[in-house]
């Protein structure tokens, strides 16, 4: 990528500020607050736009601190650049109330859309972040930041050992980890609705228990009831009753006949006195007076033995009447008890199923170690590119570092946090121990290795705002001429007029883009 023009139409303290930059090294000179961050930050919005945040942090944003005072509704410009092969024009208008987009290619006429990712696709995919960390130093930031750190291990976690990208490991990693959990806590629920399941048939079956002994209560209840009234004994209770009922009819009978003896005795007396004492009426009338007597006793007796068979009757009757409620309450105990036996086996059934359910595996359990496989698999595969991408970035790091300083640190050595140390081929020494100015040289070689393997086929304009203020002339130097060696258009902002006096000592071409 080579930006051969942009123009500022409003942006921050820069009004219709037009430069013209060559494919090799521009020095955009200019003194203190003159603007050389403002231009900066407009190659960096043109780019990839500018955001305005809300609340609080609107009043310090990017947008805010480059918002024009005068006519803020003119508020961005124009950037011409060449990639692929291909001019494109790219015009913004970053105004809150007006923002306009417009993407051209100046080859064939071709009106891109900027919204819907014509631009990153131009643009390789290379995100701000990785720009920002790379291609890109600020003033005061020429140190790496962990968002780099992210970037590069994103990068290793999709990366395929031939640089192809299209099957991205570390998504897939993220959506088998999303699917496990989804599986995980599926699994959970099912286990927990089984205990539920348990709790609530062991609850069932407690209740069930407990019902089955007040029935054998109740039925022994009724035995006991049954007992009193002699309805288990041997000599059975209705067979007794009958017997005093056979009783009395029998005295009822025997009653009977004992009138009809009485009268017919009355009758044969009188009739014999009458024969042997004709003239003596008394005897009769006596005989007469005690044969009516005699009936009205065993008149009276019949009497008592008739009210004591209904009595008896009575009493048969509601035995058997009693009787016939207890074996009713006995014979519907029975079944209740049984029906609840029924119920608790059945329970005790789904109690040793849902027993066994609960130690087989669940489809979900089955699905979570299948992940857990495929996980480990892609975790193997992650540990082997992030050694031979790794290995490609350290290497890299290294012969960029040795080629700025000399040949005086050959080694960079890093670990999988990108923690670095530097091997003098004497010892290591860490990055604390290095001074500012070689610390600035690794970090710088960094950026340019990441810069590579991070934007792939697109070389991205190497964009450094006052960056080499720890940098003596020796290593400014060294740094001047890798830069113009990588053949990498370059862009320095500074303030001061060393970069161009060591350019033009080394004979370097380059433009001056005064401010």
């Amino acid at each position: 990528m080579i930006i051969k023009r942009l123009t500022i139409k409003n942006f921050g303290k820069i009004h219709d500020k037009t430069m013209e930059l060559s494919p090799g090294i521009n020095v955009l000179y200019g003194e203190n607050e003159s603007g050389k961050t403002t231009v900066h930050t407009f190659l960096k919005s043109m780019l990839y736009g500018i955001r305005r945040q809300r609340g609080r942090a609107a009043k310090t944003d990017a947008y805010s601190m480059y918002e024009p005072w005068e006519n803020p509704a003119v508020y961005g410009g124009t950037l011409w650049f060449e990639n692929g092969g291909k001019s494109f024009r790219l015009t913004r208008n970053f105004y809150k109330a007006d923002q306009k987009n417009e993407l051209i290619c100046e080859d064939d006429g071709e009106l891109l859309d900027v919204e819907k990712g014509d631009l990153d696709a131009i643009l390789g995919g290379v995100s701000e972040v990785v720009y920002e960390n790379t291609v890109s130093v600020a003033q005061l930031k020429s140190v790496t930041g962990q968002n780099l750190v992210r970037e590069l291990q994103n990068y290793m976690a999709s990366y395929q050992g031939t640089g192809d990208s299209s099957v991205d490991l570390g998504r897939a990693m993220q959506m088998l980890k999303m699917n496990r959990k989804g599986f995980q806590v599926q699994a959970q629920k099912l286990k927990k609705e089984t205990e539920q399941e348990k709790e609530k048939i062991a609850v069932s079956m407690d209740y069930v228990r407990k019902e089955m002994d007040r029935l054998t209560e109740q039925q022994e209840e009724v035995y006991a009831q049954e007992e009193s009234l002699q309805m288990t004994r041997e000599d059975d209770g209705e067979e007794l009753l009958n017997d005093r009922i056979e009783q009395v009819q029998r005295s009822l009978q025997t009653n009977v006949l004992m009138m009809a003896a009485t009268v017919a005795a009355v009758l044969g007396v009188i009739i014999v006195l009458g024969g042997l004492l004709p003239d003596m009426i008394y005897p009769r009338i006596l005989a007469g007076i005690l044969g009516v007597c005699l009936l009205a006793w065993e008149f009276l007796e019949r009497r008592r033995l008739g009210e004591e068979l209904e009595r008896r009757y009575r009493i048969k009757n509601r035995w058997m009447q009693k009787q016939e409620k207890l074996r009713w309450n006995r014979e519907s105990i029975q079944e209740s008890w049984k029906e609840k036996e029924t119920a608790l086996q059945n329970l005790e059934t789904d109690y040793r199923e849902v027993q066994e359910r609960a130690y087989l595996p669940l489809a979900e359990e089955v699905e979570i170690d299948a992940l857990n496989l495929a996980m480990e698999t892609i975790e193997r595969l992650s540990g082997n590119i992030h050694n031979h991408v790794g290995e490609r970035l350290r290497l890299r790091t290294s012969q960029i570092l040795s080629e700025i300083t000399g040949g005086r640190y050959r080694e960079v050595l890093m670990d999988a946090g990108f923690h670095m140390t530097v091997n003098t081929q004497e010892r290591t020494v860490p990055l604390g121990n290095l001074s500012r100015g070689t610390m600035e040289q690794i970090y710088f070689a960094l950026r340019m290795a990441a810069g590579e393997l991070l934007c792939g086929r697109e070389r991205f304009p190497v964009i450094l705002d006052d960056v080499f203020g720890m940098y003596d002339e020796e290593r400014l130097a060294a740094v001047l001429k890798w830069l113009e060696k990588e053949q990498r258009q370059v862009i320095i902002s500074t303030c001061h007029k060393r970069e161009m006096e060591i350019l033009e000592k080394e004979g370097i071409p380059y433009r001056q883009l005064p401010l």
